[in-house]
């Protein structure tokens, strides 16, 4: 892997790199001008913590509405109807990720047409860059662990709609008929895109793909049904790319725990949590109003692992050059 030096603060005994990547954004115009906006933005809020993210009331036709509460989220909106109905349809659905992946789409999942200014903040703004960067690490790693001369298993947990997890296997040319991959979802209609999509790379379910609808907080963390269910030291790797950071710091800890018995000796563990200076951590949570999570520091990342067992010569943490998230890779 081509990671760089970690130039930021972090604990003393903590192994961690950043990384680059091209991005969408890098080309695609109008960059300069979508950045001022929104890091304004993102001032207006820090300047004024006491201000609240929208609130989302139904509407006439039954619809999910967005009501801003302040004047900085209403100027956000205003212009951007794909970004209004996306917030108040999609977040914190698994689909909701999908149009930040894919924001060349000329429609939302739920049918709603991509206007143009939309469309560049989905582009620009940094946390996009950020779910993006992420899954780019994530493609990066699963090459230590997932190889074309074994089968393997992966377990892929709160997947959504999978399309990280399947441009991993693209970026790293695995053979499809090699690799068994396990979907665990609590939204139906993620599932489905997922099963979609996984079959046009030839993964089909009953054969190399499993679809399981459960909830992680209900199934495993207040109990271990899924995990027994999954079974213990059964996978080579499992990911939880986007659920870590809706856990509190206890529910972190059981779900680590229970996601490591999940592993084969010589496999992985892979999480991400946004970290609390994320640059624009204020517009997304309180302008945009993305839904609660617990963005954490890297030491607070730290004391988790600690906690469930994980001396830190076991962690490797990857910080895009975003900032928006760091990524862990646990191993067994």
């Amino acid at each position: 892997m081509n990671w760089q030096p970690f130039r930021g603060d972090a604990p003393k005994n903590m192994t961690i790199f950043s990384a680059s990547f091209p991005d969408i954004s890098d080309q695609w115009p109008m960059k300069d001008d979508v950045v001022r906006e929104i890091n304004a933005l993102n001032q207006a809020m820090k300047a004024n913590p006491q201000l609240l993210p929208p609130l989302l009331e139904e509407g006439e036709n039954g619809l999910p509405m967005l009501t801003p509460q302040h004047a900085w989220s209403e100027q956000a909106y205003r212009t951007r109807p794909a970004m209004a109905a996306w917030r108040a349809r999609l977040v914190p659905k698994a689909l909701a990720l999908f149009v930040v992946q894919n924001p060349l789409e000329e429609r939302l999942p739920e049918g709603t047409k991509m206007d143009s200014e939309s469309r560049q903040w989905f582009i620009h703004a940094n946390d996009a860059i950020g779910v993006r960067s992420r899954a780019q690490v994530l493609a990066a790693l699963v090459e230590k662990y997932i190889h074309n001369d074994i089968e393997s298993d992966w377990i892929s947990l709160a997947s959504g709609a999978a399309i990280p997890v399947l441009e991993a296997l693209r970026t790293a040319k695995l053979d499809g008929q090699k690799v068994h991959l396990t979907l665990v979802d609590n939204d139906p209609v993620a599932l489905r895109w997922a099963e979609t999509m996984a079959a046009q790379e030839g993964l089909n379910v009953g054969e190399q793909l499993t679809l399981l609808n459960r909830h992680l907080l209900h199934q495993f963390i207040r109990n271990d049904d899924l995990l027994l269910e999954l079974g213990e030291h059964q996978a080579e790797l499992v990911d939880a790319l986007g659920i870590f950071e809706y856990f509190n710091d206890t529910d972190a800890v059981i779900f680590l725990q229970r996601a490591l018995r999940l592993v084969k000796p010589g496999g992985a563990v892979i999480v991400s949590n946004m970290l609390t200076t994320s640059p624009q951590i204020d517009f997304i949570l309180r302008c945009i109003g993305w839904a609660p999570i617990f963005p954490r520091s890297l030491q607070r990342l730290q004391d988790i692992h600690i906690a469930a067992g994980v001396p830190p010569e076991n962690v490797t943490v990857v910080v895009p050059k975003d900032g928006v998230y760091a990524v862990m890779e646990v191993r067994v």
